[in-house]
């Protein structure tokens, strides 16, 4: 009607813009060829012969404005899933029944919590073919993808096997086209997918990882539900307060000290100990200033008034951190933690009272959980099931977060076991403690004699790792200035004795370590083989700092 000319004319308008913004692709009508036939009508076996890509790996965090169209379209649809994910269900949309797609992409979806609609869809709705995952080794030339694979499936229901090749050496981005023509593939069960989680792997190592998770408490049941996440400002600035700040607080104020905690983050968590991170969390007082900030956002304010300032809504009062904090009682007390990262078992006691920011997690329990928790069996587990991350080092890196910590299976223990795992951990937690301790008395001296306070390099924190001839180099490097000639012997030789400490107490920590890994395996009743199957799964070194 002409009286709706010119609404038609806008909507059209808005819809040219947001045409040309997001380059829309009509596959109906790019290709009425291969979906319609010559009179128009859709045919039976409308769709592409086949379809192969490369999607392109984008972060959920960048597809904000797309969330709501994905949802209402998508049946992979998670609101934490990377994009790639809704490649393969397009994919398989625009094929013709029976007939194949093939993609390359992180490998990620077998496992991740984001993925799970998305392994639903493909149960349903398509049979594997066959899946190549290159494990550590990147095909792309400055991109790195986790666990890079391809896997070629075909629409409709599945055979009863596809093939599977995990490539688990490391080997030249020349040779990769080589290895796939000669690797030998196995024959894996199209079952998998009907699982919650999949694994593409040897039937050995699945049969260890059942043999350990199947038929035993997790650790949240053990503990009953004692796990809690680290905690959320929701404003770092206001809360957190350096070493100077906490002391000059105290001073001017004695009963500061009763609100003012020490603070770990999530990278101070190391194996068996916590690094000193300067930080402290402040729970009232000295919040004053900071108040309109972090002020809840009030459920009456309009949009209309402009942007918030302070925090998001909620139940917390404008001096209280964002989180709930019924269960903040609980830091107070003997407790383990991890970091939410890590590529090797970073589990730790603290006695203390410290606190623990949101990227790391907090665990009541005792000293021969935390015995269990930095074994290798338990580490074979958390990297079965947790999202790998990154290489760092030749390791893989994963999101030990709480959602996967809790799965842990906890064996039982004999009386003997358990009071051997409580003794180990405690004597390992000692004397990592100590050596934390050598590595600061050492740097403190580098600051003070050598760099006027001046801070370290990398090389230099690991003091340890250098000879003396290259600590004095970085000290040129750092501090613009060599070792005082004078003092050359004095320096060479306390270099050469802090090291040896530091040698013998490491050694000891692997000793130590070994032993508590052989208890583990005997409570899990592990043969030879299979231990030396999560020895192999497991490469992380004995000792780490």
């Amino acid at each position: 009607p002409a009286e709706r000319a010119g609404e038609i004319a806008a909507l059209l308008a808005a819809a040219d813009a947001a045409a040309a913004a997001h380059h829309f692709l009509h596959w109906e009508l790019a290709f009425p060829e291969v979906f319609f036939d010559a009179a128009g009508r859709p045919r039976p076996d409308g769709g592409f012969d086949a379809v192969i890509g490369n999607p392109p790996y984008v972060r959920q965090e960048r597809i904000q404005p797309v969330k709501p169209f994905l949802a209402a379209r998508y049946a992979v649809y998670s609101g934490t899933a990377d994009l790639f994910l809704y490649f393969y269900e397009r994919g398989l949309t625009l094929l013709k029944p029976e007939h194949r797609l093939g993609y390359i992409t992180s490998g990620t979806f077998m496992n991740s919590n984001s993925a799970k609609p998305f392994r639903k869809y493909i149960h349903e709705n398509a049979g594997l073919e066959w899946v190549a995952n290159f494990g550590e080794n990147q095909p792309f030339k400055g991109a790195e993808m986790v666990y890079p694979t391809i896997t070629v499936m075909r629409r409709g229901g599945a055979k009863e096997t596809f093939r599977n090749y995990f490539m688990a050496e490391t080997v030249s981005r020349l040779r990769m086209g080589e290895i796939f023509a000669e690797a030998q593939w196995r024959n894996a069960s199209s079952n998998v997918t009907e699982l919650d989680e999949w694994r593409f792997q040897t039937a050995d190592t699945t049969a260890v990882f059942r043999k350990i998770t199947q038929g035993f408490q997790t650790l949240s049941n053990v503990l009953n539900d004692a796990i809690y996440y680290g905690i959320k400002t929701g404003l770092n600035d206001a809360f957190i307060v350096d070493t100077p700040t906490r002391n000059r607080l105290i001073a001017e104020d004695s009963r500061s000290a009763e609100i003012i905690k020490p603070l770990v983050r999530g990278e101070d968590l190391r194996p068996w100990y916590q690094i000193d991170s300067g930080e402290h969390l402040i729970f009232k007082a000295y919040l004053e200033r900071f108040r309109s900030r972090l002020e809840p956002k009030p459920p009456t304010w309009d949009a209309k008034q402009g942007e918030w300032q302070g925090r998001k809504a909620g139940s917390y009062r404008w001096y209280e951190i964002q989180d709930n904090v019924a269960y903040h009682q609980e830091f107070a007390l003997p407790k383990l933690f991890v970091p939410d990262i890590a590529k090797l078992p970073r589990f730790s006691f603290d006695e203390t009272g410290k606190l623990c920011n949101d990227k790391g997690t907090i665990i009541r329990a005792s000293s021969a959980v935390l015995g269990l928790l930095n074994s290798r069996p338990l580490w074979f587990v958390l990297s079965q099931i947790a999202t790998p991350l990154r290489l760092r080092a030749g390791l893989w890196q994963y999101q030990a977060k709480l959602q996967f910590v809790e799965r842990l299976p906890i064996p039982p223990l004999t009386a003997d076991q358990e009071s051997s795992l409580a003794a180990l951990a405690e004597e390992i937690t000692g004397i990592a403690r100590a050596r934390y301790g050598l590595h600061e008395a050492f740097r403190r001296r580098l600051r003070a004699d050598l760099g006027e306070g001046a801070k370290l390099n990398t090389a230099l924190e690991s003091w340890w790792m250098l000879e003396f001839a290259v600590l004095r180099k970085e000290a040129v490097k750092a501090f613009k200035r060599d070792v005082p000639l004078n003092q050359r012997d004095e320096w060479e030789g306390y270099l050469a004795d802090q090291r040896a400490r530091h040698r013998d107490q490491t050694a000891q920590i692997m000793a130590l370590e070994t032993r508590l890994n052989q208890i583990v395996y005997q409570a899990f009743h592990l043969t030879p083989d299979e231990i030396a199957l999560i020895e192999t799964a497991t490469q992380y070194p004995y000792g780490e700092v």
